[in-house]
Protein backbone atom coordinates (compact mmCIF):
# COMPACT_ATOMS: atom_id res chain seq x y z
CA UNK A 1 0.00 0.00 0.00
CA UNK A 2 1.67 3.61 -0.79
CA UNK A 3 1.29 6.76 1.14
CA UNK A 4 -1.54 7.83 -0.95
CA UNK A 5 -3.58 5.17 0.13
CA UNK A 6 -3.47 5.91 3.35
CA UNK A 7 -6.46 7.73 5.07
CA UNK A 8 -6.10 10.56 7.73
CA UNK A 9 -2.62 11.75 8.30
CA UNK A 10 -1.28 9.06 5.98
CA UNK A 11 1.86 7.29 7.62
CA UNK A 12 3.10 6.50 11.22
CA UNK A 13 5.01 9.79 12.53
CA UNK A 14 7.25 10.20 15.48
CA UNK A 15 4.70 12.24 18.18
CA UNK A 16 5.72 14.68 20.85
CA UNK A 17 3.36 14.82 23.60
CA UNK A 18 3.51 16.70 26.67
CA UNK A 19 3.25 15.61 30.12
CA UNK A 20 0.07 17.14 31.08
CA UNK A 21 -1.77 15.80 27.76
CA UNK A 22 -1.10 12.16 28.72
CA UNK A 23 -2.46 13.04 32.53
CA UNK A 24 -5.37 14.04 30.71
CA UNK A 25 -5.83 11.16 28.04
CA UNK A 26 -5.28 9.08 30.53
CA UNK A 27 -6.80 10.31 33.38
CA UNK A 28 -4.20 9.78 35.05
CA UNK A 29 -4.26 10.59 38.81
CA UNK A 30 -0.74 10.33 41.38
CA UNK A 31 -1.77 7.07 42.41
CA UNK A 32 -1.34 5.50 39.00
CA UNK A 33 1.95 6.96 38.78
CA UNK A 34 3.50 6.31 41.96
CA UNK A 35 2.39 2.76 43.31
CA UNK A 36 4.54 1.19 40.62
CA UNK A 37 6.57 0.93 37.26
CA UNK A 38 4.62 2.65 34.36
CA UNK A 39 5.50 1.65 30.60
CA UNK A 40 4.82 4.11 27.75
CA UNK A 41 4.75 1.95 24.71
CA UNK A 42 4.72 3.86 22.01
CA UNK A 43 6.62 6.49 23.32
CA UNK A 44 7.70 8.40 20.59
CA UNK A 45 9.90 11.74 21.65
CA UNK A 46 7.19 12.57 23.99
CA UNK A 47 7.96 14.67 27.71
CA UNK A 48 5.36 12.07 29.44
CA UNK A 49 8.15 10.21 31.17
CA UNK A 50 10.19 13.32 31.71
CA UNK A 51 7.48 15.07 33.63
CA UNK A 52 6.42 11.56 35.47
CA UNK A 53 10.11 11.02 36.56
CA UNK A 54 9.85 14.63 37.53
CA UNK A 55 7.05 13.57 40.36
CA UNK A 56 8.89 10.57 41.50
CA UNK A 57 7.31 7.93 39.55
CA UNK A 58 9.52 4.87 37.48
CA UNK A 59 8.34 4.92 33.93
CA UNK A 60 9.98 2.99 30.93
CA UNK A 61 9.61 4.57 27.44
CA UNK A 62 9.67 1.95 24.49
CA UNK A 63 9.44 2.85 20.56
CA UNK A 64 10.85 1.26 17.61
CA UNK A 65 13.02 4.59 16.88
CA UNK A 66 15.02 4.34 19.30
CA UNK A 67 17.66 1.77 17.92
CA UNK A 68 17.79 4.95 15.93
CA UNK A 69 20.99 7.36 16.92
CA UNK A 70 19.50 10.35 19.23
CA UNK A 71 20.51 12.95 16.89
CA UNK A 72 18.81 11.62 13.88
CA UNK A 73 15.69 10.41 16.07
CA UNK A 74 15.34 14.29 17.04
CA UNK A 75 15.64 15.62 13.55
CA UNK A 76 12.82 13.03 12.71
CA UNK A 77 10.60 13.62 15.39
CA UNK A 78 10.91 17.36 15.21
CA UNK A 79 10.00 17.01 11.12
CA UNK A 80 7.39 14.77 12.67
CA UNK A 81 6.13 17.73 14.80
CA UNK A 82 6.24 20.11 12.01
CA UNK A 83 4.46 17.59 10.04
CA UNK A 84 1.61 16.88 11.97
CA UNK A 85 0.99 20.68 13.21
CA UNK A 86 0.49 21.28 9.16
CA UNK A 87 -2.04 18.21 8.91
CA UNK A 88 -4.00 19.13 12.30
CA UNK A 89 -3.94 23.21 10.53
CA UNK A 90 -5.19 21.81 7.49
CA UNK A 91 -7.81 19.98 8.88
CA UNK A 92 -8.88 21.87 11.81
CA UNK A 93 -12.14 21.47 11.77
CA UNK A 94 -11.65 17.54 12.74
CA UNK A 95 -10.33 19.01 15.92
CA UNK A 96 -11.61 20.00 19.24
CA UNK A 97 -10.08 22.98 20.67
CA UNK A 98 -9.96 22.90 24.08
CA UNK A 99 -7.00 21.45 25.74
CA UNK A 100 -4.58 23.71 23.05
CA UNK A 101 -5.57 27.16 22.08
CA UNK A 102 -4.97 26.84 18.05
CA UNK A 103 -2.03 25.72 15.87
CA UNK A 104 0.45 27.49 17.06
CA UNK A 105 -0.33 26.42 21.14
CA UNK A 106 -0.08 23.13 19.50
CA UNK A 107 2.92 23.29 18.03
CA UNK A 108 4.28 25.48 20.85
CA UNK A 109 3.43 22.48 23.40
CA UNK A 110 4.74 19.92 21.20
CA UNK A 111 7.98 21.13 20.58
CA UNK A 112 8.48 22.00 24.05
CA UNK A 113 7.52 18.00 25.00
CA UNK A 114 10.34 17.77 22.38
CA UNK A 115 13.21 19.20 24.73
CA UNK A 116 11.43 17.34 27.47
CA UNK A 117 12.58 14.49 25.68
CA UNK A 118 15.43 15.24 24.49
CA UNK A 119 16.77 16.40 28.07
CA UNK A 120 15.32 13.32 29.72
CA UNK A 121 16.66 10.84 26.85
CA UNK A 122 20.14 12.16 27.60
CA UNK A 123 20.25 11.92 31.35
CA UNK A 124 18.38 8.44 31.58
CA UNK A 125 19.22 6.55 28.47
CA UNK A 126 18.42 3.06 30.07
CA UNK A 127 14.81 4.08 30.84
CA UNK A 128 14.48 4.66 26.64
CA UNK A 129 14.17 1.02 25.31
CA UNK A 130 14.19 0.35 21.81
CA UNK A 131 11.50 -2.16 21.08
CA UNK A 132 8.33 -2.65 18.79
CA UNK A 133 4.67 -4.61 19.85
CA UNK A 134 3.94 -6.92 19.70
CA UNK A 135 7.35 -8.31 20.54
CA UNK A 136 8.57 -6.12 23.78
CA UNK A 137 11.71 -6.70 25.39
CA UNK A 138 10.44 -7.55 29.04
CA UNK A 139 9.22 -10.35 31.51
CA UNK A 140 5.69 -11.08 32.36
CA UNK A 141 4.31 -8.58 34.58
CA UNK A 142 7.25 -5.98 34.40
CA UNK A 143 4.88 -3.05 35.15
CA UNK A 144 2.11 -2.27 37.25
CA UNK A 145 0.28 0.19 34.58
CA UNK A 146 0.84 0.15 30.54
CA UNK A 147 -0.25 3.59 28.71
CA UNK A 148 -0.27 3.30 24.64
CA UNK A 149 -1.35 6.43 22.87
CA UNK A 150 -1.81 7.02 19.36
CA UNK A 151 -1.25 3.99 17.58
CA UNK A 152 -3.88 1.00 18.19
CA UNK A 153 -6.94 1.63 16.18
CA UNK A 154 -5.58 5.28 15.05
CA UNK A 155 -3.78 3.64 11.88
CA UNK A 156 -6.12 1.15 10.75
CA UNK A 157 -4.78 0.97 7.30
CA UNK A 158 -0.95 -0.40 8.29
CA UNK A 159 -2.56 -3.05 11.28
CA UNK A 160 -5.06 -5.38 10.85
CA UNK A 161 -7.21 -7.04 13.36
CA UNK A 162 -5.08 -9.62 14.09
CA UNK A 163 -2.37 -7.29 14.47
CA UNK A 164 -4.24 -5.33 17.38
CA UNK A 165 -5.59 -8.46 19.29
CA UNK A 166 -1.70 -9.34 19.65
CA UNK A 167 0.11 -5.90 20.17
CA UNK A 168 -2.82 -5.99 22.97
CA UNK A 169 -1.93 -9.48 24.48
CA UNK A 170 1.19 -8.43 24.86
CA UNK A 171 0.63 -4.93 26.63
CA UNK A 172 -1.68 -7.20 28.83
CA UNK A 173 1.34 -9.64 29.55
CA UNK A 174 4.29 -7.24 30.87
CA UNK A 175 1.36 -5.44 33.15
CA UNK A 176 0.00 -6.69 36.48
CA UNK A 177 -2.74 -4.37 37.13
CA UNK A 178 -3.59 -2.05 33.64
CA UNK A 179 -3.45 -1.78 30.31
CA UNK A 180 -4.91 1.82 28.89
CA UNK A 181 -5.09 2.80 25.02
CA UNK A 182 -6.28 6.25 23.53
CA UNK A 183 -7.82 7.33 21.23
CA UNK A 184 -10.35 4.58 20.05
CA UNK A 185 -10.84 6.79 16.51
CA UNK A 186 -8.45 7.14 13.94
CA UNK A 187 -7.22 10.83 12.49
CA UNK A 188 -10.23 11.05 10.36
CA UNK A 189 -12.26 11.05 13.69
CA UNK A 190 -14.08 7.13 12.75
CA UNK A 191 -13.99 4.60 15.30
CA UNK A 192 -12.33 1.46 15.19
CA UNK A 193 -14.99 -0.83 13.55
CA UNK A 194 -13.73 -3.74 15.47
CA UNK A 195 -13.60 -2.82 19.12
CA UNK A 196 -16.86 -5.28 20.40
CA UNK A 197 -15.24 -7.98 19.00
CA UNK A 198 -12.01 -7.32 20.46
CA UNK A 199 -13.45 -7.34 24.00
CA UNK A 200 -14.92 -10.23 23.17
CA UNK A 201 -11.80 -11.98 22.36
CA UNK A 202 -10.24 -10.48 25.20
CA UNK A 203 -12.58 -11.36 27.78
CA UNK A 204 -12.26 -15.06 26.32
CA UNK A 205 -8.56 -14.40 27.30
CA UNK A 206 -9.68 -13.52 31.18
CA UNK A 207 -9.17 -9.64 30.26
CA UNK A 208 -11.93 -7.17 31.45
CA UNK A 209 -12.58 -3.98 29.77
CA UNK A 210 -14.28 -0.60 29.99
CA UNK A 211 -14.48 1.65 27.21
CA UNK A 212 -13.85 5.46 29.64
CA UNK A 213 -14.75 8.94 28.79
CA UNK A 214 -12.20 10.72 29.55
CA UNK A 215 -12.28 14.99 29.75
CA UNK A 216 -9.22 15.55 26.79
CA UNK A 217 -11.03 15.55 23.55
CA UNK A 218 -8.16 16.97 20.23
CA UNK A 219 -9.38 15.07 17.63
CA UNK A 220 -13.57 14.95 17.67
CA UNK A 221 -14.93 12.07 19.12
CA UNK A 222 -11.73 10.72 20.37
CA UNK A 223 -12.55 11.33 23.98
CA UNK A 224 -12.39 7.77 25.18
CA UNK A 225 -9.48 4.99 26.53
CA UNK A 226 -9.50 1.40 26.37
CA UNK A 227 -9.11 0.06 30.17
CA UNK A 228 -8.24 -3.77 30.63
CA UNK A 229 -7.35 -5.39 33.87
CA UNK A 230 -6.27 -9.11 34.01
CA UNK A 231 -8.79 -11.29 35.33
Amino acid sequence: MSDAEYRGIGDIIVTARPFDEYVAMFDLADEDLLTGPVLDCPAGASGFAAGARALGAEVTAVDPEYHVPHHDLMLRARRDTEFGNRYVRDTAETYAWGFFRGVDDHLARRMAALDAFDADRRAHPDRYIAGALPDLPFGDGAFRLAVSSHLLFVYPDHFGYDDHLRCIRELMRVVTHEVRIFPLVDTTTAPWPHLDRLRGDLDADGVASEVRRVSYEFIRRGDEMLVLRPG
